[in-house]
């Protein structure tokens, strides 16, 4: 049985903002599809077996009853309905600052103000099927999205963080979403010697290689103290992910070898994964 969120609110509420906790969480996000379409969605998402950890669909809040009517009809997927709320005064607040016109008042032509009170209204409604019904109007952006985490994680501490560990090559180019880079180039190089160039960073040649120079262990204690402290203040911000980029010249030797070191010393106390962007074959094993 596959996971299915359906996640809506009136506008201004923080719905586009929660989407990136469900993107974070390896859901794939569909948004503001017409409630018509819902049993076609579901049933592409099935026969395409998308490798995801769930389908989150976003819905207006005025198109989200038809939406949540198809999706608990349909056995294929375990349902949770998350409904956000926030006061009028609260909305208007918000529109004034980012000055957005309003969707519902485009679309029947009414005022800002009657548009939010036809949003509240729906979702007033919508909260008594809801799984978990959130009035954001006092939570900071920050604040709504851990939320949203720990309950969809069941988790209620700070050890929730998700630390990836990116092994990378600079000349392959910088990832998308890295929150810290480290350089390790200054590691003796494998690729210089013929008998280790094909191999990569998990091989014993390489890391007996690297880690014969003193070198080496000079950078790693350096490099775990920063660590240690980095990963622990971190945590303490209750983001939901956290992702250090390992770079060295190819993301072939270098990195490889020490994104798994980080990820086996780190693994018994963060929410670890590591990826090897540059070396893909190395992720299944």
């Amino acid at each position: 049985m596959m996971d299915l969120v359906i996640l809506t609110g009136p506008s201004g509420s923080g719905v586009t903002s929660c989407r990136f906790v469900f993107e974070e969480l390896g859901f794939y996000v569909v948004d503001n599809t017409p409630g018509e379409l819902t049993p076609d969605l579901l049933n592409l998402f099935i026969e395409h077996k998308y490798s995801s950890r769930g389908l989150c669909i976003l819905p207006s809040i005025n198109n989200a009853e038809m939406v949540y009517n198809f999706a608990k009809q349909d056995k294929r997927f375990k349902t949770k309905f998350i409904v956000l709320f926030t006061k009028k005064e609260e909305v208007l607040k918000r529109y004034a600052l980012s000055r957005h016109d309003h969707p519902r008042a485009n679309l029947y032509g009414v005022s800002l103000e009657e548009a939010i009170e036809l949003d509240l209204k729906d979702a007033e409604i919508l909260g008594t099927h809801a799984d978990l019904f959130i009035d954001t109007s006092d939570l900071t952006l920050k604040e709504l999205r851990q939320y949203v985490y720990n309950r969809v994680e069941n988790k209620t501490t700070s050890q929730s963080t998700k630390v990836t560990f990116m092994s990378f090559g600079f000349k392959n180019g910088f990832p998308a979403g890295i929150d810290n880079i480290i350089d390790v180039r200054i590691l003796p190089n494998p690729y210089w010697v013929n008998e280790l160039a094909p191999l990569n960073g998990r091989d014993q040649p390489v890391i007996d290689y690297i880690n014969s120079f003193p070198i080496t262990k000079e950078f790693l204690d350096h490099l775990y103290n920063y660590l240690d402290y980095l990963l622990e203040e971190v945590s303490k911000l209750e983001r939901p992910s956290y992702t250090i980029g390992i770079a060295c010249s190819g993301g072939q030797h270098r990195s490889t070898f020490v994104a798994d070191l980080l990820a086996k010393r780190y693994r018994d106390k963060y929410n670890v994964a590591v990826i090897h962007r540059d070396s893909p074959f190395l992720n299944n094993n």
